[in-house]
Order: C-alpha cells, then structure tokens, then sequence
C-alpha cells in the first residue's frame, strides 16, 4: 500500500511539472526558429532531400 502512495506522490508531481512548463512562454529564439521553418519549408525540405541524395551516393560508393 505504501508503495502504491509513493507511486501516486511521483505521478502527482510529474503532472504538476509538466503543467507548469506548459504554461511558461514560448522563448522568443525559438519562436524566430519555427517561423523561419514555415517561411524557409521549401528551400529547407529540397536541402533534405539533396542531403540525403549524396548520402545515399556516397553509401553506394562505399559498397
């Protein structure tokens, strides 16, 4: 049974941590981070895939 309560105790308290970060606002760094992704998406999804063009070249080289 005491157990069970400690058990309980933690879970209470990661509730209570994970609220709180939930509630914190959003550090400007980051927000600057997300718009460029949605503003840059195309330029950064066609680096992707020509990054993983050459790694796939340079795997094939390897072999």
């Amino acid at each position: 049974m005491h157990d069970r309560k400690v058990g309980d105790d933690i879970g209470e308290l990661l509730r209570q941590t994970y609220d709180d970060v939930l509630r914190e606002p959003l550090p400007d760094r980051f927000r600057d981070l997300l718009e460029g992704l949605a503003t840059d998406r195309p330029l950064f999804l066609a680096e992707a895939r020509a990054r993983e063009d050459i790694d796939a070249a340079d795997a094939l080289i390897e072999r």
